[in-house]
C-alpha cells in the first residue's frame, strides 16, 4: 500500500533525493538532522535528571527528524515531543519548526495548519535551554 504524502515536492536548486527516498529533502531539514546526530552544542545547558540515556533522546530527537524531512509532520512531532521530554532541548527547536508556519510552507506541507503560539512556546524554551538560533525564530515570529 502507498503511503501518503504530506509535503508537495518541490524542484528547486536546495532539494535533492537520496538513492534511498523518494522524496526530495530540504538542506535545512538534513542540516538539523545533522546537528542533532553530532550531540550538543557547547551552548547547550546540560540536562542533569534524565529518564534515558541521552544516546536514546538523541536517537528519537533523530527519527523526529527525518520523518519532518520525509514530510510526516505527525510522526515527526511524535518522536520530538518524546525527545524534548526526555531531556533533548534541541528537539524543542525542531518543535518549533513543525507548528511554525512559515517553516511549514516553505517545505510545501500538505493539510497541516502552523499555530504561531505553539511553535513560539517551543522556541521560547529551546533558548531557555541554551540551544542556538531560538532568539531569531522568535524575533521571526513577531515580525509577522
Amino acid at each position: 500500500m502507498e503511503q501518503p504524502v504530506f509535503v508537495a515536492q518541490a524542484a528547486a536548486p536546495t532539494q535533492r533525493t537520496t538513492a534511498t527516498s523518494a522524496h526530495p529533502i530540504a538542506k535545512d531539514v538534513m542540516n538539523k538532522l545533522a546537528t542533532a546526530l553530532r550531540g550538543p552544542t557547547t551552548d547547550a545547558t546540560p540536562i542533569a535528571s534524565l529518564s534515558i540515556p541521552i544516546d536514546d533522546a538523541r536517537r528519537l530527537c533523530a527519527e523526529g527528524l527525518v520523518a519532518f524531512a520525509n514530510g510526516d509532520i505527525a510522526t515527526a512531532r511524535a518522536f520530538l515531543q518524546r525527545a524534548a521530554e526526555d531531556g533533548d532541548a534541541r528537539a524543542l527547536m525542531a518543535l518549533g519548526d513543525t507548528y511554525d508556519p512559515t517553516t511549514l510552507t516553505r517545505l510545501g506541507a500538505v493539510g497541516v495548519k502552523g499555530d504561531e503560539g505553539t511553535a513560539r512556546s517551543y522556541y521560547s524554551r529551546a533558548l531557555a535551554a541554551g540551544v542556538g538560533g531560538a532568539r531569531e525564530r522568535i524575533a521571526a515570529l513577531a515580525s509577522k
